[in-house]
């Protein structure tokens, strides 16, 4: 007689882990907290799962793996770049077109990574397709690199078959908001680098030079001009109170910081980015120019249109256009055309507006949309010039300002001695 098999006692805080599959066929992993074995299988059979795997774990190697995996998660996300996400997605097109299967492909991508991170990264997504996830919830996953607008793309290809054409069009739009965005930056660093300069001037003056001036400046007594008066008394306290002004600064700038995320703060900044004089139209356009392309994208990929309008409002990113959005949803629910509700806004183009409206009565409203974005594209380079040429003379007569009138306030006391020299 074989000798009878003694189970542990039961333990209602045993947890285990347990991998399966749903019925989508989406793979699963997680802990189920049971008594036994057999009493985990029939929960997770409860459950609709097709079981693979259940193991003993207990509670601290959980909770510890749990941790584990999202630091290592969020230090991979946090060490892929743009230009990694626009590699892959071109890289993967080229070898999907090509007839590479996607699992070697993406095993392929992962070899000739760059960064050691960025293969690791590769191998997660390649394993996750290996057993048996979709592309696109693969993708979802990560969701500081693959944004909800990549990831709806990706399921529509999937739909449709269209994986390598889509993959192209991702890093072809990846590519544009990426130029865009360092033309941006590049129009407001020169104006940024002025500003700079200015204050650095300004501080070796009244730091440097002032005091040097000051003992002459003394001889005089109470015929100093209001001016210069002025300018000795912010060199002292520049100088000689440091203890109080950089507190103060550090804290107006803590609130200056805390108020631009607020919600006040944010829709001032927001609305003025669409009306202020110079910058207004660049912004304008560049908006523009992102959610016609994403919009035509989107529709081209056969995504419904009230999915589309909820992607675009990660697109925008300013309060003004999250209206719009979320009004533009309400009535898209209820079967109401896009062009009405873009006319009530005036921060969207009038013949933007009106191409929408063609675009809808002819059923062409990607092509329309895509022609809209390229316009838009133009117009934002031309802002773009417009912007820096202007805000380059205006810094530049600033500077002279401020400058100017720290050497007039400088001088002023030595030409009063002078005439009082020649006076004698």
């Amino acid at each position: 007689m074989m000798p009878a098999v003694i189970e542990p006692a039961a333990d209602s805080d045993r947890k285990w882990n347990y991998k399966a599959r749903k019925p989508s066929g989406e793979m699963s992993r997680g802990v189920v907290q049971a008594t036994s074995h057999s009493e985990a299988v029939r929960e997770l059979r409860r459950q609709g799962l097709a079981i693979l795997e259940v193991e003993l774990g207990s509670v601290e190697a959980t909770v510890g793996e749990e941790v584990d995996v999202d630091l290592r998660r969020r230090r991979l996300q946090r060490a892929f770049r743009r230009d990694d996400t626009i590699s892959f997605c071109s890289q993967m097109a080229i070898m999907l077109r090509t007839g590479v299967p996607l699992k070697e492909a993406l095993e392929t991508f992962a070899d000739q990574a760059p960064r050691p991170e960025v293969a690791a990264l590769a191998r997660e997504i390649r394993n996750d397709v290996c057993e048996g996830v979709d592309v696109s919830s693969a993708l979802a996953r990560w969701p500081l690199i693959f944004p909800p607008l990549i990831v709806s793309l990706m399921r529509a290809a999937e739909a449709s078959g269209m994986l390598d054409e889509m993959m192209t069009r991702v890093a072809k739009d990846l590519a544009k908001q990426r130029k865009t965005s360092k033309q941006v930056k590049g129009a407001m660093t020169y104006p940024a680098i002025m500003l700079a300069v200015a204050i650095l001037a300004v501080g070796v003056i009244m730091t440097t030079v002032m005091p040097r001036f000051a003992p002459l400046f003394a001889m005089q007594g109470d015929r100093l001009p209001m001016p210069t008066v002025f300018l000795l008394g912010l060199s002292d306290f520049i100088r000689t109170k440091w203890m109080f002004w950089i507190p103060g600064t550090a804290c107006l700038g803590w609130a200056a910081w805390y108020w631009v995320r607020s919600t006040t703060g944010r829709r001032v900044l927001d609305k003025g980015k669409l009306t202020w004089p110079i910058l207004g139209p660049m912004f304008r356009n560049l908006y523009v120019a992102r959610f016609s392309s994403t919009m035509a994208t989107l529709l081209s990929a056969g995504v419904p249109l009230l999915d589309v309008v909820r992607i675009l409002k990660d697109v925008t990113s300013n309060v003004c256009y999250d209206a719009m959005w979320n009004l533009l949803e309400e009535r898209v629910s209820h079967g109401d055309e896009l062009a009405p509700t873009f006319r009530e806004f005036a921060f969207i183009p009038r013949n933007v507006v009106a191409i929408i409206a063609a675009g809808e009565k002819s059923g062409r409203l990607p092509e329309v949309l895509e022609s809209a974005a390229v316009v838009a594209d133009e117009d934002l380079e031309v802002s773009l010039k417009s912007a820096t040429s202007m805000v380059e003379p205006i810094l530049i007569v600033g500077m002279g300002v401020i400058v100017g009138g720290i050497a007039s306030a400088m001088l002023m006391p030595i030409f009063n001695m002078s005439r009082m020299l020649n006076g004698h």
